[in-house]
């Protein structure tokens, strides 16, 4: 029997969310992924950055994108950073996208099916991250170029609140990732992952510092491919969610 009725207590939670690919592009480009990282204490993380930024001499936006042999070890202690933060949560979702059928579950709408599988990745996060009480999040999402009419934040907060039978989410904000070092963490641990699906489907040739760094992510959280579904609870509280989505 419960010692404590009632309701449980409220956990204040820090969403920070980015995409690799896009969804209106045709399905040759074939992967389309969504990060999110998540952190009950954001002060901690991001004050650990800024020294180690400040440390280094290094103050230029972290991208997946740029890795290369000369900064390798800078982006391979970026992770350790993240490894070593307590609480935190790193949960991602690669699609291929030509197992999504937008036209047929969503009538082209490409906003409001991106709008569906934010709110997707954020309620199964939610769900997985350790806690004793319910969770709640405001998202800091990375800027996209969308139209005016725009509905993304009003359909994240529907679709979480018919998961989760709860207003989960309690504000969406798009911000500059260059001036969010928690969304750049994102862009590089979801940026890992996708690479590693690409090899998987031939897109590309793993070699050189991205292949180096996709070994290193694998190393710490001990398993033998990123390009499969994982769920791993680690040490600090910390979790981290690879989901490789197929469609029903």
């Amino acid at each position: 029997m419960d010692k404590n009725p009632g309701p449980k207590r409220r956990v204040n939670l820090f969403g920070y969310l980015d995409e690799t690919g896009l969804l209106h592009t045709p399905a040759t480009d074939k992967v389309f992924g969504l990060g999110l990282t998540v952190c009950q204490n954001p002060k901690e993380l991001h004050r650990s950055i800024i020294n180690f930024r400040n440390k280094r001499r290094y103050y230029k936006e972290f991208k997946f994108s740029d890795i290369r042999q000369t900064n390798l070890r800078i982006y391979k202690d970026l992770i350790d950073i993240f490894f070593n933060t307590n609480n935190s949560t790193f949960s991602c979702v690669v699609y291929d996208k030509k197992d999504l059928n937008l036209k047929k579950y969503f009538k082209g709408d490409y906003e409001r099916a991106y709008g569906v599988f934010v709110a997707r990745l954020i309620s199964n996060t939610l769900e997985a991250h350790a806690s004793k009480g319910s969770n709640y999040i405001v998202i800091l999402a990375d800027d996209v170029s969308t139209s005016k009419d725009d509905r993304f934040e009003k359909v994240v907060k529907e679709k979480v609140k018919m998961r989760l039978r709860r207003n989960a989410v309690f504000g969406v904000a798009r911000l500059e990732s260059h001036a969010i070092t928690e969304i750049q963490m994102t862009d590089v641990l979801l940026g890992i992952v996708a690479y590693s699906f690409k090899v998987k489907f031939g897109l590309v040739k793993a070699s050189g510092a991205k292949l180096d760094i996709v070994k290193y992510l694998q190393k710490k959280l001990q398993v033998s491919k990123l390009s499969e579904t994982h769920s791993k609870k680690l040490k600090g509280g910390m979790y981290m969610m690879i989901e490789e989505y197929h469609a029903k």
